[in-house]
């Protein structure tokens, strides 16, 4: 009996572990999506498609579409 306890102890245990350790790093990380939501709006440059805050892009008005440019790419 006990022999059987603990074949069946050391069965589980490495899956509980595991489960708990999911369920740890889920419920830790869950609401890092409402922080990229602070950081603000970011626009892709359509030239490159390089990514940057509002701050650091170049509006630049083409046929009455605004399309963005990052700096790199409007001093060219």
């Amino acid at each position: 009996m006990t022999e059987h306890l603990i074949v069946e102890f050391f069965a589980w245990t490495p899956l509980t572990a595991f489960v708990i350790i999911l369920a740890v790093v889920y419920f830790a990380t869950r609401r890092e999506g409402s922080a990229a939501a602070v950081h603000g709006k970011t626009y892709a440059c359509a030239q490159c498609g390089r990514r940057g805050k509002h701050e650091h892009m170049v509006p630049v008005t083409h046929e009455g579409a605004v399309v963005w440019y990052c700096g790199r790419c409007s001093n060219r």
